[in-house]
């Protein structure tokens, strides 16, 4: 009899505890898509924009790697001026681990020619999903890492 009470008692605490750390990382989501939409409308150098590349695709094709990290270089009255990575990943965490294993401080990281988005662009990317998250570095550093080299 005791053995079963505690068999219950041991499977709650397990089913709180995860219950508590998925809070917390849907918690944490919330927060950075928040913080996504106001950077959106307020673009800084050095944001960088996570883009999911089959919402950009109009042929719908399936892309293995579907991910890519674009920097912003320069803002205009009209438009943003970034950068785009020239890897791909395949998986969001991918990318995010790029960043932590210092990836875009290397020189050959981002491509040389720019691309040239309007703000109502970006609005528009941001409302479909192609971009699906916006992260402002603080000092030069994102995810505890430095991502600029100069």
């Amino acid at each position: 009899m005791l053995s079963i009470s505690l068999n219950k008692l041991v499977l709650l605490v397990f089913l709180l505890v995860i219950i508590y750390f998925g809070y917390g990382r849907y918690t944490l989501h919330k927060i950075e898509q928040a913080e996504a939409s106001v950077f959106i409308l307020s673009p800084q150098l050095n944001d960088i924009y996570f883009l999911d590349l089959t919402t950009l695709k109009n042929d719908k094709v399936e892309l293995k790697n579907k991910y890519q990290l674009a920097k912003v270089i320069r803002i205009s009255d009209d438009n943003v001026v970034v950068v785009y990575g020239n890897y791909f990943y395949q998986w969001q965490y991918s990318v995010v681990n790029s960043i932590k294993y210092g990836d875009l401080t290397n020189h050959d990281y981002f491509k040389t020619i720019p691309g040239y988005i309007t703000f109502n662009e970006i609005k528009e990317m941001r409302k479909n999903g192609s971009i699906y998250l916006v992260k402002r570095p603080i000092s030069k550093h994102l995810y505890g890492v430095k991502v600029s080299h100069y």
